[in-house]
């Protein structure tokens, strides 16, 4: 595969420990010779689950946007319908 098929998204919050936050450029370096784009998300609420929901549900759009342009179902998959 070719880094034209990997785009990353960073979830970020104000909540993050500082430990995490300062490992951040490091992996994003590493990163950038195998993804085509990067996206940051960064959360919006007052407090942490306020931020954390945001991220959950900002996850859960862009997901179901993806699956409709790609027309993909996005249910639920249970383990019967994974070949197992």
């Amino acid at each position: 595969m070719t880094r034209q098929v990997f785009s990353l998204v960073e979830l970020r919050h104000d909540h993050e420990d500082t430990d995490d936050a300062a490992v951040l450029p490091a992996v994003e370096a590493m990163l950038e010779e195998v993804v085509h784009a990067r996206h940051e998300v960064q959360a919006e609420g007052e407090g942490p689950l306020a931020q954390l929901l945001d991220l959950v549900l900002t996850g859960d759009l862009v997901s179901w946007h993806l699956a409709q342009e790609n027309e993909i179902d996005p249910g639920p998959r249970g383990v019967d319908t994974l070949g197992a």
